[in-house]
Parts: structure tokens; sequence; C-alpha cells
């Protein structure tokens, strides 16, 4: 790969890390999917895809080559529940001075140990979900990537704390639609995000939020992208976003002081095509950031 020293690439910064990091990078990668898959692969994935990204944010002007990260390596949870603890023993030891930590998936089942990781009472935890499902299948049968949310309510995270944008028709169920409304959860469809534009969704969802919580969890799955672009989500649905909203989502949540966390999940690398969906990935781990360095 040629090497340009005034080019500098965003796979080379985060493994140079800093010993001082305002943001933390660490994998996550448990594979508790309902359908076989691999995306415990997708840390490893999307950190390569980091190489052909640099570090110039030219729309928000911010130069990432200046911004303090630290790539913290992957966890190793068996399953879900020692995934909990794993990620609260992690971050009780992890920097005090970091902003924001951003796991890398990982199936969706990653969500309910990040939101734990906090450290907060639930009633005083926000979660926004990027994502074209409820998550909110029934837990009779375990924990899995399809019922994080559902667990989290039965954790004690009130409904109306949690807002999910890009839920799509025709990838859910009546039923579990039924749930999100009897639970009091803010449901914006992938057609509300296209009609009304991702800024004025998100700023209006993390200003909702930040009034009445201490800190934000943004769980970010990479399906709710329009399939065309994210072959390697087996859950992308055509009518999704585009990678340009995903990316502004990113931004915008990161530059957001109660943002405490951010997952990338649903990226299964044995699926993808020509690094598409590993680029975007990496691409919404830049994006965040980005979002990050500006709150400075």
């Amino acid at each position: 790969m040629h090497h340009d020293p005034l080019w500098p690439r965003a796979s080379e910064w985060l493994q140079a890390g800093s010993p001082n990091p305002a943001l933390v990078v660490l994998g996550v990668p448990l594979n508790q999917s309902i359908s076989p898959g691999h995306c415990d692969e997708a840390p490893k994935a999307i950190r390569e895809a980091l190489a052909m990204y640099s570090l110039a944010d030219v729309e928000e002007f911010q130069d990432l080559s200046r911004f303090a990260i630290a790539d913290l390596g992957d966890l190793e949870p068996k399953d879900a529940d020692s995934a909990v603890k794993q990620l609260i023993h992690w971050r009780a030891q992890a920097p005090a001075n970091i902003k924001a930590v951003v796991y890398l998936g990982g199936d969706n089942s990653v969500t309910r140990p990040g939101v734990h990781s906090l450290g907060r009472p639930l009633n005083r935890v926000g979660l926004i979900t990027l994502d074209a499902h409820f998550d909110l299948r029934h837990t009779d049968n375990g924990l899995h990537n399809g019922n994080p949310i559902r667990a989290l309510l039965a954790d004690g995270l009130p409904g109306e704390n949690v807002v999910q944008i890009g839920i799509q028709s025709f990838a859910n169920s009546p039923a579990y639609a039924a749930v999100a409304a009897q639970e009091g959860i803010q449901v914006i469809t992938a057609g509300e995000v296209h009609r009304r534009g991702i800024e004025e969704v998100v700023m209006e969802s993390l200003a909702e939020l930040g009034s009445k919580v201490d800190s934000i969890y943004v769980d970010l799955d990479i399906d709710v992208l329009d399939r065309a672009f994210c072959p390697g989500a087996p859950g992308a649905r055509p009518g999704g976003l585009s990678p340009h909203e995903v990316r502004e989502f990113a931004f915008l949540v990161g530059a957001h002081p109660s943002v405490c966390a951010m997952d990338i999940v649903e990226f299964d690398p044995r699926r993808d095509i020509n690094q598409v969906t590993a680029l975007s990935c990496a691409a919404c781990l830049l994006s965040f950031a980005s979002g990050v360095a500006s709150r400075d």
C-alpha cells in the first residue's frame, strides 16, 4: 500500500494510540445470533478497513491526527452474561479521563453489556438505537442478538428512556411493535428519517433524552443501512438509510457530551463484498471520533 507522510492512514493512527486517550476502542466479538453467522470476526475487519481512510473530516474541519485515541484490543466473552461482567470490570479500570468508548461488535447482544458497563442506575441512562429492528424478542430461550432491548427493559431500563431510529416496515412483527408501544419507547421509522432528515431527528432525540438522564448509550446496528450499501449485514433490507445518513448520525451523537459509549454491531465479514460493509463501519467509527473531538 502506498505510503505518503502527508496522508496519514486512520489504521496507523488507531494502532499508534495515545497514553492519554479521549476515546478508546474495544472489540467485543460476541456471536449470539439467532441465525448462524460470524459477527465475531468484525472487529478485525473494521480495523483493517481503516487503512482505506485518512484522518481529515473535511465537512466538520476536524483533523483527527491531533485527537487522542487508544485501541485496547478485544475481550473474549463466552456469552452475553459473561460480557456484562467483563465490560463492567473493564470500565471500572478504564482511563478516568476518557470521554467515550466505541465497542466493536459482535452482534447486537453486545448492547446490553455495553449499557451496563456505564455503571449508572438504569433509570438515569438513555438509549438510542439506530437499527432496522426493535430487538424486542422474548427472552425465554436465552439472550441473543434479537432481544437486547427486551432484556434491558427487564433489567429496569425505562421504556421512555429508549429512542429507536430507523425501524423498517416488514422487518418486524406486530407483536414486538406492540411491546415497543406498551413500554413507551419512542419509535422513529426509516421513512420518517427520510422525510424529516437525520439531523433533525437525532438532535431532537438527544435533546429529549439529555434533559432527563445522566448518560446516553448509542447502539449502531449497521443493518439500518439499505441492503444495497450493506451486503455484510444479514438483517439489512431495501429501504434503509444511506451511508451518508448513518455517518452523520455517528458524528452528531459523538458530539453530544452525554453520550458515553457507542457500539457498532451486526456486521458479518464473511458476507461482505469488496469491503463495502467494513468500510461503512470504519467510517462510522471515524465520524463518531470526529464528533467527540468537536466537544473541545
